[in-house]
Formats: C-alpha cells, sequence, structure tokens
C-alpha cells in the first residue's frame, strides 16, 4: 500500500538526504495506486516514480521502469551490458534538459550502476559503475507501450507522457537547478519496519 511518511522515515533511516519535495522510484511494485508487489520480470512496467514531500504527501505516483528493456539487455549501446542503476541517494544529479525532443531529467552528476554483461536482466554478481556520463536520464515513452522494449537502456522511464507532463511541471516548480532522486527496492522497503 502507498505509504509517503513510511518512504520518508525509510529515507531517514538510511542517511539520505530529504527535501521539501523529493524524487522516488520504488522497484518492484506493479501498480502506482496500491504499490503491489512485483516479481520484477525484465521488460515489464513494474516500478513505480513517486513525488513525496518532507512530511510523506504523495503529489505524483506513476508507472514506471528502472530497469532497461528486453531490447537493450540483449543489445546493449556499452559493451559491457546495459545499465542497471544501483539503489540509493543520489545528490544534484540531474537537471531538467532534453532527452531527444522530450523534456526530462538529463543526467549531471555522478551515478552508480551495474553493467549487465551476462544479459540475465539481473544485478546479482554484476560489475559496479560509477561515473558521470552514463546519460541516465529521467524521460518518458510516446505511446504507453504495453513493453518497455526499446524505451530504456538504462534511463528511468514514465511510462505515460501525461504523467510524465506532470512530473515535469512539478520539478519546475521545485525552485531547484538539479535533483536529487532516490531509487529504493520494494522487498527491503516493505521488510523494513521503521
Amino acid at each position: 500500500m502507498q505509504d509517503g511518511k513510511k518512504v520518508i522515515r525509510y529515507m531517514q533511516s538510511k542517511g539520505y538526504r530529504v527535501l521539501a519535495i523529493n524524487i522516488v522510484y520504488v522497484e518492484d511494485v506493479k501498480n502506482p495506486d496500491t504499490w503491489e508487489p512485483s516479481t520484477g520480470a525484465l521488460n515489464t512496467w513494474d516500478d513505480v516514480r513517486c513525488v513525496i514531500r518532507s512530511n510523506g504527501e504523495i503529489l505524483l505516483s506513476s508507472e514506471a521502469t528502472t530497469e532497461p528493456g528486453k531490447y537493450y539487455t540483449e543489445q546493449p549501446m556499452n559493451s559491457n551490458g546495459a545499465f542497471r542503476i544501483a539503489f540509493g541517494n543520489y545528490q544534484d544529479a540531474w537537471k531538467i534538459g532534453y532527452h531527444h525532443e522530450q523534456l526530462a531529467l538529463v543526467q549531471c552528476g555522478t551515478l552508480k550502476g551495474y553493467r549487465d554483461l551476462n544479459k540475465d536482466g539481473k544485478r546479482t554478481g554484476d560489475k559496479i559503475y560509477e561515473g558521470d556520463n552514463f546519460g541516465i536520464n529521467q524521460h518518458t515513452t510516446s505511446n504507453a507501450p504495453g513493453l518497455v522494449g526499446k524505451w530504456s537502456a538504462g534511463c528511468l522511464v514514465g511510462r505515460y507522457p501525461e504523467t510524465h507532463a506532470k512530473f515535469m511541471e512539478i520539478c519546475k516548480n521545485m525552485g531547484r537547478e538539479k535533483f536529487d532522486t532516490t531509487v529504493i527496492a520494494a522487498d527491503d522497503f516493505f521488510a523494513w519496519n521503521g
């Protein structure tokens, strides 16, 4: 079940920076209204993109993916494998810009992630990379497809253009030049008793 206050407490328990308004992705939940846990199947929209006030009020909860789709998992743009962002809190790592022709948050700071060299769609055993030039942006699709497919090569992608527009409007009104984003694993979050 959606629980913005628990997300904020969880972030605080991890020592993550909590701002007045926070961008948070919860990986492996298949419904943005109920946050029902999912199995994390490759190529599915089974993550949520949230915007949450520091008091726990959820301003937006929408379908997304934090993982590359099947196409780029099997045919990665990098010879070391498709990028999968590591769970954590990334400070001042994005700014407003364009992903191709879409208004988006574009990477401008350091991220950590795994390269899926064995193309199994999982982080387990994969090498970790850190850098500020991966091109891991926060964008959307153009037609809300049934599968992730080519829509993500490792970017954090909102499924629907309509909810992405709301997301970007919130970002523009935050009064920030650079944006934090937190990515959390649903199983760890739901197991946490804080």
